[in-house]
């Protein structure tokens, strides 16, 4: 395993361009690919070796997961500013969204295995990749075949990082995905990231004439290139610096980000069209996993750093935001007037999995109408906004109800101590920055109790003023993990769900109708 770090400087795209090694690979097309799995080691990893792939595959039309195995937590092991745990919650976020801008309707796996350990990991791995390849693709059915008699899998692709790309991480995933092909039949692919940086055109590690590995090049038409761009940019904590302050740097240099602005990709595959563990050992590639060899291979993590102009997240919405938009109505939304409004909050009562709840916590109450109908279904409520012209209309309409606490707070950073029955978000997840959204999204979970229901409910139409869509919100949510979904109600103008930690019991399971 080789050495190398992320600063240091590495091979420049123009040696690779004009050596012309990358663009004498093989043309790779999407004929015979009816399912595509992308296997990333760390967040940004899908975006950097196989954004254009994805893109190309789902404007194609053909399903696409993306596994990711870790949070990427170790990426900035020196900075003063963000711990792994806040790394991790925003990475989760900006994975969630380049993925989306990438297909729309990807499936994607966050595994929350640590970072720079995966080789420790390798059988959580292993199975993550052998329940999605062996998965139906009809909504609710569960995954086909077994360890012993495994489901055919010729037509889906597993695409994976590169094994000898130099980071430990990238070599584990990648084995575990060659098993995993080799016992189902999937055609591997994989993606080199930082072997673009370290090694050469010349390098003894590229497979050559004649071997049973070869290079592969898919071309990336315009509107490929362009979702790349956004996805890459998504990832807003590895593209810029987190802050002034040393150990807060942008972890791609300009030079090692030109790798990715290609307008194609280079894949490793064997040459007759199908991969796995036999080829690689026919080649001579080593299917073990090599152990790091100094603390720069253990938390070096690839991502482009791109202008944060085109397509980069919003900054959260402010209250000034709000004082502005509260100063010409007292009900600027028509809580109490439109039908929409009160048809919504019955579908978000009858939603709740429970009669009665013990503490519950409501975030965004604005003039408190939900609220009144939430204290009855609770022993006590605290419900909170951020408006305070707001926030005078909903202590009135409260006023003299058991149990209930209307309180000003800026959410996530003035988040309330205890835990919760039921954690109400309505409206409100798309008024923050992908990474407020992840830390108010994972203290929801952290402050619900074992039994606990966290219902989350959003309008789907695009807001320009919002930094994220609707839509976006309940994908992240869908991403935390230990909360299974209980409940889902999307129509074309709302989407309204319920998560619970798992495993959860619906509601007939609850009172005896089911086992």
């Amino acid at each position: 395993m080789v050495s190398f770090s992320h600063d240091a400087a590495g091979t420049s795209e123009s040696l690779w361009q004009q050596d012309g090694w990358p663009a004498s690979a093989s043309p790779l097309t999407l004929t015979g690919c009816a399912r595509l799995i992308v296997l990333a080691a760390h967040p940004d990893d899908e975006s950097l070796g196989a954004g254009g792939l994805i893109s190309s595959a789902a404007a194609a039309g053909i399903p696409v997961a993306v596994i990711v195995a870790t949070n990427g937590e170790a990426s900035h092991p020196h900075s003063s500013t963000h711990t792994p745990a806040d790394l991790a919650a925003v990475r989760r976020v900006e994975v969630v969204t380049a993925v989306r801008a990438l297909a729309a309707d990807a499936r994607v796996r966050l595994l929350d295995l640590p970072d720079g350990d995966l080789v420790q990991h390798r059988n959580s791995l292993e199975e993550a990749i052998w329940d999605e390849a062996l998965r139906e693709e009809a909504p609710g059915e569960p995954p086909t075949g077994t360890a012993d008699a495994p489901a055919p899998a010729a037509d889906t692709w597993l695409v994976a990082p590169w094994r000898q790309d130099g980071h430990p991480d990238h070599a584990v995933a990648g084995a575990a995905a060659a098993l995993v092909a080799q016992r189902t039949g999937a055609r591997l692919l994989e993606y080199p990231i930082w072997a673009w940086h370290w090694s050469t055109p010349e390098g003894g590690i590229w497979p050559g004439a004649g071997a049973p590995t070869a290079r592969w090049r898919l071309h990336l038409g315009e509107e490929a290139r362009t979702d790349k761009r956004i996805a890459l940019a998504a990832h807003g904590s590895q593209v810029e610096a987190l802050s002034d302050l040393p150990g807060d740097e942008a972890i791609v240099q300009p030079g090692f980000a030109a790798h990715f602005e290609r307008d194609y990709e280079v894949f490793l595959a064997a040459s007759g069209g199908s991969d796995g563990v036999d080829a690689a050992q026919a080649s001579g590639t080593d299917v073990s996993v090599p152990v790091a060899s100094g603390p720069e291979a253990a938390t070096s993590d690839a991502t482009l750093a791109e202008d944060a102009g085109a397509g980069s997240p919003r900054a959260s919405l402010t209250a000034g935001f709000f004082d502005d938009f509260y100063a010409g109505s007292e009900d600027p939304w028509g809580f109490e007037t439109r039908w929409y409004e009160a048809r919504k909050r019955a579908i978000t009562l009858a939603a709740l999995p429970l009669d009665h709840y013990g503490a519950a916590l409501e975030l965004g109450c604005s003039i408190g109408v939900l609220s009144r109908d939430l204290a009855e279904r609770c022993d006590t409520l605290l419900a909170t906004d951020i408006n305070e012209q707001a926030l005078a209309v909903a202590r009135d309409r409260l006023a003299g109800l058991p149990g209930v606490t209307v309180e000003r707070r800026a959410l996530p950073a003035e988040w309330p101590t205890g835990t919760f029955d039921l954690v109400v978000l309505s409206e409100i997840g798309y008024y923050c920055s992908p990474a407020d959204l992840a830390v108010l999204l994972e203290r929801s979970r952290q402050s619900l109790t074992p039994d606990g229901a966290l219902v989350a409910c959003h309008w789907r139409h695009p807001v320009g003023e919002y930094p994220l869509g609707g839509d976006e919100v309940h994908a992240v949510l869908a991403a935390l993990p230990g909360l299974e979904c209980t409940v889902r109600h999307q129509e074309r103008d709302f989407v309204l769900e319920v998560y619970e930690p798992g495993p959860a019991r619906s509601v007939a399971q609850r009172e005896g109708l089911v086992s």
